[in-house]
């Protein structure tokens, strides 16, 4: 609580220093502003009035007002003056206007960027949880389910109990990921594979999607630099989108291995319908497959993943797609 009325405080003295700067670099502006164009309006009137006399045919020597009030005497021309001050005006309104669009864009910029992030942040956890409470769903439907038919529910509690807790480190993750940080340290891929598979096992169940898993090699070899819980999301996501978009009763693989330049390769391929002839649109924000199929999300869970791999120097791309079938490749460099 301490900690939050601190960070409280801290926006606001840090909002009020930048009120307090734009104000400051507007007022030096248009003092700027004002001083040039007072000497440039005083300037014009003067150089349009200094030879009225002799505009006009006149000797100012043998006039008898030079007699009466000194030779030094200038007369103003009304109607220059009238034209300098009017140009006076809507040069100083014009310079206002295009310092206060440089100084508010300038500005402004830093918080429209901020905006942008908690947009994509709040967009970002909204997609996130949506996998982790469908599976909480679905288990407390197998909690009814037992329960109504006297059948022990102690070990679907407990695996309710770890969604919980993966649902938690997904959230800290997303906040870890906001900040732009990069908690990176040793992963086994194998137990991030494991702990996917089951984690989106009940949805598979659910589909009548058989989930099958090989690694080829030995699997304390395949390990990185990153986070577990932020690389099973990259896994969960690829995963939810082959469970979704294959047919009852058919398998989608995850398999683990070494890709070329000594990097780890996770491929998950499905025996669905293909995913068309641009593959790349799949990894745009909120880009939507609509290709009849009951999972119409919103488009958010192959970019997010990408996402995560690209945080720890990885990838994530379609390795190939046709009508019997998708892999999707997900490369990761291994650990010194």
């Amino acid at each position: 609580m301490a900690s939050d009325k601190q960070t409280q405080r801290n926006h606001k003295h840090h909002a009020s220093s930048v009120a307090g700067l734009i104000s400051l670099r507007m007022t030096i502006a248009m003092t700027i502003i004002t001083v040039v164009g007072g000497i440039i309006f005083v300037a014009g009137v003067l150089l349009g009035s200094r030879h009225e006399f002799t505009e006009r045919g006149l000797d100012p020597n043998a006039m008898s007002v030079t007699e009466q009030f000194g030779s030094g005497m200038m007369v103003i021309d009304t109607k220059k003056a009238v034209g300098f001050t009017v140009l006076f005006v809507l040069g100083v309104i014009a310079a206002v206007a295009l310092v206060g669009r440089y100084y508010s864009r300038k500005e402004v910029a830093p918080l429209e960027h901020a905006f942008e992030l908690q947009k994509d942040f709040v967009a970002d956890a909204s997609h996130e949880l949506k996998t982790p409470l469908a599976v909480i769903s679905t288990r407390i439907d197998l909690i009814e389910f037992r329960r109504a038919h006297g059948q022990p529910i102690d070990s679907a509690i407990s695996d309710l109990r770890g969604d919980v807790d993966r649902m938690n480190a997904i959230i800290t993750d997303l906040l870890v990921a906001a900040r732009g940080a990069v908690d990176a340290e040793p992963v086994a891929l194998a137990g991030v594979i494991g702990q996917s598979v089951d984690s989106v096992r009940p949805l598979a169940d659910k589909r009548g999607v058989r989930l099958r898993t090989h690694i080829d090699g030995d699997s304390a070899r395949f390990v990185v630099r990153g986070n577990a819980v932020g690389l099973s999301r990259c896994l969960v996501a690829v995963l939810d989108n082959a469970i979704a978009h294959s047919p009852a009763d058919g398998p989608v693989t995850v398999s683990l291995g070494y890709h070329h330049h000594g990097d780890v390769a996770i491929r998950v391929t499905d025996c669905g319908s293909g995913i068309g002839s641009d593959p790349e649109r799949l990894f745009r924000r909120f880009a939507r497959d609509d290709d009849g199929t009951e999972h119409q999300g919103y488009g958010l869970g192959l970019a997010l993943a990408r996402d995560v791999a690209n945080r720890y120097g990885g990838t994530l791309s379609v390795e190939s797609t046709s009508s019997s079938g998708t892999t999707m490749l997900i490369t990761l460099p291994l650990a010194a």
